[in-house]
């Protein structure tokens, strides 16, 4: 299970295999952690041994005498800084009017000169260079330009006298020490590579396991040409900027959330583990038709992360209004619901990545384009309603509407979901009623219900009213028409189906329905039943029949299913 590097003792060993130096990898030590002045949350390396030979600086074409013999030995315009910050081989910018690259005829007996040489960066893996926390360093000005001290910000840079433990130039104090080193000279004898060996032409080259010279970035400030460095031994020691025969060893920091593994490889180096960016999403799914003002419903298949970091997602739609890409959606789910397809889009795309919690993006995943349909939506008259309590079939009365006139109209009439009623072909702008049936009402149980009126286009689009209403009916009162007969009748014999209490139903007959105030007289269901009345003050006679059924005690909801019977 990789770690990160600051759970490293100073001192450990770490290398990344895929950066490398002439051929081969660069292998570092940490110096320290949250060093005092270098960037927050860093750790801070310096390479094992000494990487190269090579010159601090070219001598220069003019100007001070000892830098045209000897070379520059200010740090911030030395040929070394620059080739440390630089990949590829036109590195080589001149700093100032008198500087030269560091070529064979200006570097001391033509020793390892570098400038056809690719800068140090090119060969480091991408992902170190953007792990890198360029580092703000002071360095001591040499008196000849003024003295005193500035400040460079680089990737890579050379230590100062004061951080390997040699107090300050002067009165300039260049940092602080790293904990690498301390005063004893051991600390700071340092070996060459064997490709550091190999690539230099110099005649005296030292072997594997002999301490060498390494230049630091201190100038000896009392001169114009005077490098510090680290002799052999570790003690101080200066030299001029132009010899190609000291040695080379720079300083980085990276991110302490840089991971390594978390053992050491067969070298004893512990390699750092790059985070690896997540999959592209495998696919994403668009609606096959778009409609301006509607939802399109986007969606994609998940993501996969290397190290099994939290994966999020970026969706973006791109249109020819903007003709650009924008952000509409982030975050860990896989679908969205796109609300932003307008009138003014003739063609959209999406297109979505996945980013892991150390920033790391994957690939975009891109729809195909998709042309707007622009369709208007229908209309129903009015607004959503609720009635409240009834008591009696309810009733509403509307009218559709479309600006598509090549569309045509249907409407569906649903009562609680179930469809009661359909108009194909409705007219724009025809007053329609939505009435429910006595039957309708009746077969309701007490409680919320609702009518909805939806119309919908022949290109899909629809609007749906709703009238919602809380039936609230104490009783069922049901009255039979008269029913004419040649005289009068003389008995009646009722039967009723119904849900309710027995006390609470009442069942009234007349065989003088046609009056103004007919002769009610109460019948029992099942019973043959005697008129009593032989009178009438209309001029025919004729059987009337009513029903009243209370809700009482134990029934909240009553229902009365049906009536009949027979008379004589």
């Amino acid at each position: 299970m990789p770690k990160k590097i600051s759970a490293l003792a100073v001192g450990a060993k770490v290398c990344d295999p895929l950066s490398k130096y002439y051929g081969a990898p660069v292998y570092f030590l940490v110096a320290d952690k949250n060093h005092q002045g270098y960037p927050q949350n860093s750790t801070t390396l310096i390479t094992e041994k000494i990487i190269a030979l090579k010159c601090f600086d070219a001598t220069e074409n003019g100007g001070n005498s000892d830098r045209q013999n000897y070379g520059n030995n200010r740090w911030s315009l030395s040929n070394l800084r620059q080739w440390l910050n630089k990949s590829g081989t036109n590195w080589f910018v001149a700093q100032h009017g008198y500087d030269r690259a560091p070529a064979n005829s200006y570097v001391w007996s033509g020793y390892n000169a570098y400038n056809t040489e690719a800068g140090f960066l090119t060969g480091f893996s991408p992902q170190f260079l953007a792990a890198i926390l360029k580092t703000t360093v002071t360095t001591a000005i040499p008196s000849v330009d003024g003295g005193n001290s500035e400040t460079t910000t680089d990737s890579f840079f050379l230590a100062s006298k004061a951080e390997v433990g040699l107090g300050a130039e002067g009165s300039i104090t260049e940092g602080t020490l790293l904990p690498l080193f301390n005063s004893n000279n051991s600390s700071r004898q340092c070996t060459c590579t064997p490709q550091a060996i190999t690539n230099s032409n110099y005649t005296s080259n030292p072997k594997t396991s002999d301490y060498w010279n390494w230049f630091l970035r201190s100038p000896n400030a009392g001169y114009a040409s005077y490098v510090r460095d680290c002799y052999a031994s570790g003690a101080e020691s200066d030299d001029s900027a132009y010899y190609g025969r000291y040695g080379v060893r720079p300083l980085c920091n990276l991110s302490s959330d840089t991971l390594v593994s978390d053992n050491v490889n067969s070298e004893g180096y512990y390699e750092i583990q790059w985070n690896s960016a997540p999959t592209p999403p495998p696919g994403i799914t668009i609606p096959s038709e778009v409609r301006s003002g509607k939802t399109a419903n986007v969606s994609w298949a998940a993501s996969v992360d290397p190290e099994r970091d939290p994966v999020t997602y970026s969706l973006e739609r791109w249109d020819n209004v903007k003709n650009g890409w924008a952000v509409i959606y982030t975050g860990d789910a896989v679908q969205f619901a796109d609300q932003g397809v307008t009138t003014a889009m003739d063609q959209v795309q999406w297109r979505v990545r996945a980013k892991d919690s150390k920033d790391a993006y994957s690939e975009y995943t891109t729809s195909e384009k998709r042309t707007v349909v622009h369709n208007a939506d229908p209309t129903v008259s009015g607004e959503d309603t609720d009635l409240g309590p009834v008591a009696s079939p309810p009733s509403r009365t509307f009218t559709v509407g479309d600006t598509d006139q090549g569309d045509t109209l249907t409407v569906i009439k649903s009562l609680d979901g179930s469809e009661v009623g359909r108009i194909d072909q409705a007219v724009r702008q025809q007053e329609y009623t939505f009435a429910l049936t006595l039957a309708q009402f009746a077969s309701l149980a007490n409680g919320q219900h609702t009518m909805e009126i939806t119309v919908t286009d022949s290109a899909g689009n629809s609007a749906t009213r709703k009238i919602t209403f809380t039936r609230n009916v104490a009783l069922v009162k049901v009255q039979r028409a008269p029913i004419p007969t040649d005289a009068k009748a003389e008995k009646i014999l009722v039967s009723v189906r119904y849900l309710g209490a027995e006390e609470g139903l009442t069942v009234e007959a007349c065989n003088n329905a046609n009056d103004v105030e007919p002769a009610w007289e109460q019948v029992t269901p099942g019973r043959k039943h005697l008129f009593a009345n032989d009178t009438k003050t209309d001029e025919s006679w004729a059987v009337g029949l009513r029903v009243t059924l209370n809700k009482t005690h134990g029934f909240d909801t009553v229902a009365l299913y049906g009536v009949s019977g027979s008379y004589l």
